[in-house]
């Protein structure tokens, strides 16, 4: 498997297209093309939202992870925000991210609030799409397996309304969008980032559940949670913009720069957070079901988020590709470790036969 010579991106990805040195077209697009907006503008985008009394300013969705915890922390440390806090608790989530998320806000003296589904919903519906997933793999089929998770945008936005706060913090990194799937980050003009690829996604999820019987039975078995998390995949859809008109949404790091280092420095010396002893990385080790994502999409494209996520910190300087590779090669045997683990906890062992692990034996 050939490799691009910058980032860590293999050949055989649609849309690499290699050149005659071995460089895949998206790093010489720059992708994502990721430039903050800045601290200026992040303050004259919050100007509006600020209130003397009642109500908080601003409601901030948080996992447990290093991003959200840090984004919250600089909201109501550096930006003066009156802020409350929820964290979207599923049945796939690692203790320790509620228990880091629950610090983080008492630490910084915010309201936090804990949404979730009814108990099993979102295993349940976990279970039938990686089932669907197993008899007929595909990209899409991929993605419905975490369709109940999209419905924390939904639980986010009821709660906003409640609570009467007319905007929500998202802390989504623009450098862990992986371009060859479908929800793509797209750089328009005046660096207004687009989190694209919506209406192509939605066309290839109705083709594709309608080539797949186990597919089709699985969304039709779980349709209360598979449409309107389809219709949520995003925070900014106009679903939720149809349901929630008077919601504005705010995506934290498309104004400050992502840096990794300096982001547990300051989670570590300011609030209560803490990274797991016992995980190859922090990103995205807060939930189970991540681990399949994982091996579903490195399964298929012989690629997962992982790879891309590197290869964009190689592209805007924050890892070397030597680094990036210990990485990417350390994270590969993490999972192929964890999987059945996983399996066992998500109750999918009768499944093992079907699982190729060897697609994890990654070289450079």
């Amino acid at each position: 498997m050939q490799r691009c010579i910058k980032c860590l991106l293999p050949s055989c990805l649609p849309g690499s297209e290699f050149d005659k040195n071995g460089e895949c077209s998206w790093c010489r697009s720059g992708y994502p093309n990721y430039q903050p907006k800045g601290t200026e503008k992040l303050e004259e985008f919050l100007l509006p939202y600020r209130k003397s009394a009642g109500a908080a300013d601003c409601l901030l969705g948080i996992s447990g992870g290093k991003d959200s915890s840090y984004a919250l922390l600089q909201m109501v440390k550096s930006f003066g925000m009156k802020a409350e806090a929820f964290t979207y608790n599923h049945d796939g989530m690692a203790d320790f991210a509620l228990r880091n998320a629950t610090a983080v806000c008492k630490s910084l003296g915010v309201r936090h609030h804990i949404v979730s589904l009814q108990p099993q919903v979102h295993m349940r519906s976990f279970r039938r799409f990686f089932r669907a997933w197993v008899k007929h793999p595909s990209n899409i089929a991929a993605g419905l397996t975490c369709v109940a998770c999209k419905h924390l945008h939904i639980l986010g936005a009821e709660l906003a309304t409640k609570r009467n706060i007319p905007l929500i913090v998202w802390s989504n990194c623009p450098l862990e969008y992986a371009p060859y799937i479908a929800l793509k980050l797209e750089n328009r003009n005046n660096n207004q980032l687009n989190r694209g690829g919506l209406f192509e996604g939605g066309l290839l999820l109705v083709k594709q559940i309608l080539s797949s019987k186990e597919l089709l039975q699985s969304f039709i078995s779980d349709f209360r949670i598979s449409i309107p998390g389809c219709m949520a995949f995003s925070p900014n859809t106009v679903y939720l913009k149809f349901r929630f008109p008077n919601l504005k949404h705010l995506f934290f790091y498309d104004y400050i720069g992502w840096n990794p280092s300096a982001i547990v420095d300051a989670l570590e010396n300011n609030v209560g957070w803490k990274k797991p002893k016992d995980i190859c990385d922090d990103w995205h080790s807060d939930c189970v079901f991540n681990v399949f994502k994982e091996y579903m999409f490195q399964n298929l494209l012989h690629a997962s988020y992982t790879d891309s996520f590197l290869s964009s910190q190689i592209r805007h300087g924050i890892l070397s590709r030597e680094a990036a590779l210990q990485k990417l090669l350390q994270s590969k045997r993490f999972y192929q470790q964890a999987l059945y683990h996983a399996m066992e906890f998500t109750g999918l062992t009768d499944l093992k036969h079907e699982i190729d692990l060897s697609c994890f034996d990654t070289k450079e």
